[in-house]
């Protein structure tokens, strides 16, 4: 019997028992559209968390106070040790840190007319833009100048002024922080959320936030920016001799300040993601094992149904290889099939449901195909086998 016969049986017979096949097809492509879906997801997650490191750049450190500690238990309460001055000494005694800046941040209520907005106020200087890549959609980062008068000016993130304004140009405008007004210069290109909103902030210049809005002397945090991200190790060395020095730490004591590289925590996320992602394949994959007993079953129906037909084709001529491939060919199908459904209903569904285009990971529909049929020929092998190895006086009997 040639192989385009056997298929034409095995449609006929899939045909016969209609409502029994799309269940078991329905099983297997449900376990390859959630596999699908989750590979779309991790790519278009890896995606972002590449185009957030570029943004973010993995060439910067982000210095921080540490917290207090109390008879050896640290407390919640955070160090205030970290000064302008220290800034600018990394930046003039190491050879590897091209830039330092500094970064206060405290939280305050914005408000332009009948609107407020509680947000993080963030004070900085002018080279924050280049070292953070937080570049103006519109308008301009505020000036040296402005740094050293002390004005009043504010750049808003696009959170901000998205609760502020309703699409209109913020340019111009003024608005009131923590009941001041400054006017509104500049507002920032989206970023995204991360770990946090770096969208939910307004900027203004570090003397401004630290003279007229929170009367402070100290930073929240200095972004020092390396030549590359090879000069990590040297630059942890230098950040590490320089801010114990002038903490006056002695040898055995303990940094009181925290360093972390920018992209420390979108890498922590993109290994959680990593691992949701695997834990749900694997979830999928058993879903799919459960459509394959079910394929299993179908086909000892089938055989248990058919043993008459069985036993007049062995006694016309069908060897045992005939009705065995007969059979590994309708479980093949019914693998084949349920692969089809899956892979189109996942492809559809990831369009409509993350709306980022049509995604056709090549790879994974390619294993999702030889999934399906590797586990119809297994699912088949036994009710194959039993098949093709029945006495043909007794199929014949058989009633």
């Amino acid at each position: 019997m040639s192989f385009s016969e056997n298929i034409r049986l095995a449609l006929q017979s899939l045909k016969a028992n209609p409502l029994r096949s799309v269940l078991i097809l329905i099983g297997m492509a449900v376990g390859i559209a959630a596999v699908l879906h989750v590979v779309v997801l991790g790519e278009l997650t890896q995606k972002r968390i590449n185009e957030r490191l570029q943004k973010m750049g993995s060439d910067v450190l982000r210095i921080r106070p540490g917290f207090s500690r109390m008879h050896g238990v640290r407390t919640g309460e955070k160090k205030v040790n970290l000064k302008w001055d220290e800034a600018n000494e990394l930046v003039a005694q190491s050879q590897v840190i091209t830039e330092a800046v500094p970064v206060y941040s405290g939280g305050g209520d914005v408000a332009f007319r009948d609107k407020n907005w509680s947000t993080q106020i963030t004070g900085t200087t002018p080279a924050y833009q280049h070292v953070n890549n937080d570049h103006p959609a519109e308008g301009r980062f505020f000036s040296a100048q402005e740094l050293t008068e002390r004005a009043r000016v504010a750049i808003l993130g696009t959170t901000v002024y998205e609760k502020l304004f309703d699409n209109v140009s913020p340019l111009g405008k003024t608005i009131f922080i923590k009941s001041q007004p400054f006017l509104v210069i500049g507002l920032l290109e989206a970023k995204g959320e991360s770990w946090s909103n770096p969208d939910d902030q307004v900027f203004v210049p570090i003397t401004t936030a630290q003279e007229r809005l929170f009367g402070v002397d100290h930073l929240s945090t200095i972004l020092a920016q390396m030549r590359s991200a090879a000069d990590y190790d040297e630059a942890l060395f230098d950040i590490e001799s320089i801010l114990r020095r002038s903490h006056r730490l002695s040898r055995d004591a303990e940094n009181d300040f925290q360093v972390r590289r920018q992209d420390f925590f979108l890498a922590t996320i993109q290994e959680t993601n990593e691992e949701l992602a695997r834990f749900i394949i694997v979830i999928a994959l058993v879903s799919l094992v459960v459509g394959g007993i079910g394929i299993a079953n179908v086909m000892l129906i089938s055989v248990a149904e058919r043993i008459r037909e069985i036993g007049i084709r062995r006694a016309i001529g069908a060897r045992k290889f005939h009705i065995l491939f007969q059979f590994l060919t309708e479980s093949m199908m019914l693998g084949f099939f349920g692969g089809i459904l899956g892979v189109g209903g996942g492809m559809l569904f990831n369009h409509f449901y993350i709306d980022a285009g049509l995604l056709l990971p090549w790879p994974w529909i390619a294993y999702s195909f030889g999934i399906c049929a590797g586990i119809g020929i297994l699912a088949g092998i036994y009710p194959a086998f039993r098949a093709a190895n029945m006495n043909v006086i007794d199929a014949l009997r058989h009633e």
